[in-house]
Parts: C-alpha cells; sequence; structure tokens
C-alpha cells in the first residue's frame, strides 16, 4: 500500500508538470476581438438581427435611401492591447470584444471614410448604423 504522504506527493508533482501546459491553453482560448460580416438573404439577416443582445456591437450597413450595402471596408481596433480584426462587411456586422473598453470603428464605401469610437462591452447589444450617399 502506498502511503498518503506519497501519493499526494506524487500528485503534487504531477501537477507542477502539466501546469506550464495547462497556462498555456488557458491563454490560447482568452478571448480575442472578433468580426462577423453577413446578413445576406432573408435568413441569415433574421438570425443576426435576433442575436443582436449576444454581441457587443452590431453593425448596420446602408444609404441614406434606406438601401442595404456590403463590401464595406471595415476596420475594428482596441488601441490599448493593440488588438485589430478588419473584414470587408455587409449589410450586417457583429462584433465581440474580450473585455470592456473604447473601440474604434473605421469604414469605408465608394472611397468614403467614417470613424467612430463606441465604449463597448462583452454582450452589450449596442447598434450602430452607417450610412452613405448613393
Amino acid at each position: 500500500m502506498i502511503h498518503p504522504c506519497k501519493r499526494a506527493s506524487a500528485a503534487l508533482a504531477l501537477l507542477m508538470l502539466a501546469a506550464p501546459g495547462w497556462t498555456q491553453a488557458v491563454a490560447q482560448d482568452a478571448p480575442m476581438l472578433r468580426l462577423d460580416c453577413g446578413g445576406i438573404g432573408l435568413e441569415e439577416s433574421e438570425r443576426m438581427r435576433s442575436e443582436i443582445d449576444v454581441h457587443a456591437l452590431t453593425l448596420l450597413f446602408s444609404t441614406i435611401e434606406g438601401g442595404w450595402l456590403t463590401d464595406v471596408e471595415t476596420r475594428i481596433e482596441e488601441p490599448l492591447s493593440g488588438q485589430r480584426v478588419e473584414a470587408s462587411c455587409g449589410p450586417i456586422g457583429q462584433v465581440d470584444v474580450p473585455a470592456p473598453g473604447r473601440y474604434r470603428i473605421s469604414v469605408s464605401y465608394a472611397g468614403e471614410r467614417q470613424e467612430h469610437w463606441v465604449d463597448l462591452v462583452p454582450q452589450g447589444g449596442a447598434r450602430l448604423s452607417l450610412r452613405w450617399q448613393e
């Protein structure tokens, strides 16, 4: 029979050996800044609109006259951490953030650029409508 102290020491040694790998796995799974684009077609548009409250920010891209836009160059930045995502987006973009903070939203369509600073929190349900003259 193995003495309980030896069993505890062996378990502790195994934990110490496993700790670096475990820590690394946690760091790799850390939340990241994310941008999902879509909303083309009725089904996808309805699904994305129903999920507004689970995202930090939902972007809506349209013309002043009300037509939806795609291929809007979109960049989301968190200046303090240096995290940044970019995509050609539209008519809907949904942003997930790793932590509360002030984020820069830069968008460009047909040569016209817009920039907005927004305070976001994870799953905050914020909305930003971006419109261009067509």
